[in-house]
């Protein structure tokens, strides 16, 4: 934003004379600049009213013409000659020359100081810089009400219309959620490209020969929506950065509305979850709950457990594939992994979250799915659940794998065979845990592959993503804690039993 040379000519205490020039009037001017040298250009960035008296203007006509080109050419808006003191009148050289470069030269007459000219230029300046705050303080309550009645859209509708350029609201993928004019284009990616990632570049303007593109990052906090984007083939003003920042923010908290009162149900669903995993819940207290949430529970529940990774980014990918499949999210963090509760018959959504992360940003993961279990049982499916997660890191099996699918699990379902078995495991895997522990091995991970293997030492290091001659290491030091020879049978089987129900302490 500068000031038109046609305000500056109207001045009429400056006396300013038009001698050639005029098809350029319609420049602005950014700055008034008094100088003298004979070759001004490197001290100049474009914009400028450049003022001289001429006191080392080059003596030839050639020069002269040469002068007034490489003004022309480093882009100054307009020359101003001070006549009355080096030269009574405007040589006529320069007035060619300009009037041949569309370059305006202006007459400053002898009364006029040039620092008249300066002040006049500055205080004009600064006037436009306060009615530009006062425009935005006008626009931006009717783009606060737009957001209130009409949502991103209508944000986007009046940036568009106050800024006179086109605007489009994109997701992380690059779709349009909102736009405006109608029909609006999308721009091409390598516009996009020269803004930068929409997740790292929270503002980016790239000015190129198709025209303005700038981009101001959509979010609260950590969480990123997309981006708004605006399009226009002039440079933008600091008016339009400001309205720009302020529809960002407007459109930030349009999308986190729904993101908060998930996070809020999240954090109530996660706190009844734990109470029914606990057993801490009635079964018809449960039941009421589920029912009122609009999770379905005829056909009872299960619970899907998710090793490795990050358990609380496996929640939020988990929540939002549920939210695509209308179920909400009951699920909490549970001895580092993530613990969701599922609708009994809904394997398939099981399936979807054990797979959900994009391939190249995933962690391994390993997933365990419980038995179908009534909501009283949650104890039950949990531990069927982790068990079943520990098998899947044991083997290395990177599908689901479910409860159903483990040997000894008909004997692990009944209560009175189970606490037997868990009395066991704490005798014969308490001290290979407590070992681990303090020595930072994986011994009691180490057994489970070796037996589920049945002891073939190549299928059992492959599954740890060991050497084998690391695994007969790690199972001598085994029969050594517990004091036995895994080479029995019997043995083996008393051992894998114990694995069938073993939960690491928490």
């Amino acid at each position: 934003m500068g000031v038109p040379l046609t305000w500056l000519l109207r001045r009429q205490e400056l006396r300013l004379k038009l001698l050639a020039g005029r098809g350029g009037l319609d420049r602005e001017v950014d700055w008034a600049h008094s100088i003298e040298l004979a070759d001004p250009v490197p001290w100049l960035g474009g914009g400028e009213l450049v003022l001289t008296t001429g006191l080392r203007l080059p003596g030839s006509d050639e020069a002269r013409r040469d002068y007034v080109r490489h003004l022309a050419k480093a882009g100054v808006a307009a020359l101003g000659f001070g006549v009355g003191l080096s030269h009574a009148r405007v040589p006529d050289a320069l007035v060619e020359a300009a009037e041949a470069a569309g370059l305006p030269l202006l007459e400053v007459p002898l009364p006029t100081p040039f620092v008249a000219v300066t002040k006049a230029v500055m205080e004009r300046l600064a006037e436009q810089q306060y009615e530009g705050v006062v425009q935005a303080s006008r626009l931006q309550p009717r783009m606060t009400r737009a957001a209130l009645h009409g949502g991103a859209q209508a944000v986007v509708r009046e940036l568009a219309v106050s800024t006179a350029t086109s605007v489009v609201f994109l997701d992380h993928d690059g779709t349009p959620h909102a736009s405006h004019p109608p029909g609006a284009g999308i721009p091409g990616p390598e516009l996009l490209a020269r803004l930068g990632p929409a997740d790292q570049a929270a503002a980016a303007v790239s000015t190129g020969p198709d025209g303005v593109v700038a981009a101001q990052q959509v979010r609260v906090g950590p969480r990123v929506h997309g981006r708004l984007v605006l399009v226009t083939d002039r440079p933008l003003t600091p008016v339009d950065h400001l309205l720009l920042g302020h529809a960002a923010s407007l459109i930030a908290l349009e999308a986190e509305k729904p993101s908060r009162l998930r996070d809020e149900q999240g954090r109530v669903n996660g706190l009844f979850l734990r109470m029914l995993l606990d057993g801490s819940l009635p079964a018809a207290a449960a039941v009421d709950h589920l029912t009122e949430a609009g999770f379905p529970v005829r056909d009872g529940v299960r619970v899907l457990v998710l090793r490795g990774g990050n358990p609380r980014r496996a929640l939020e990918r988990a929540g939002e594939e549920l939210d695509r499949r209308g179920l909400p999210l009951f699920g909490v963090v549970h001895e580092g992994s993530a613990v969701v509760l599922l609708p009994g018959g809904r394997t398939e959504t099981a399936r979807a979250l054990a797979g959900g992360a994009p391939a190249h940003t995933r962690s391994r993961t390993w997933a365990g799915l419980s038995d179908v279990q009534d909501p009283g049982s949650g104890p039950v499916a949990l531990r069927e659940a982790l068990n079943a997660a520990a098998a899947a890191q044991a083997r290395g099996v990177a599908d689901l794998v479910s409860f159903a699918s483990l040997a000894g699990q008909t004997l692990a379902t009944s209560p009175e065979v189970r606490a037997a078995l868990e009395s066991l495991a704490e005798t014969r895997l308490g001290p290979l845990s407590a070992y681990d522990t303090r020595q930072g091995t994986e011994l009691v991970a180490s057994l489970r592959a070796f037996l589920e293997h049945n002891g073939q030492w190549e299928a059992a290091s492959a599954a740890l993503s060991v050497h084998r001659h690391t695994l007969r290491s790690r199972v001598e030091r085994i029969q050594h804690v517990l004091g036995t020879d895994l080479d029995s049978a019997h043995v083996r089987a008393e051992l894998l039993l114990a694995l069938s129900v073993w939960q690491e302490p928490g």
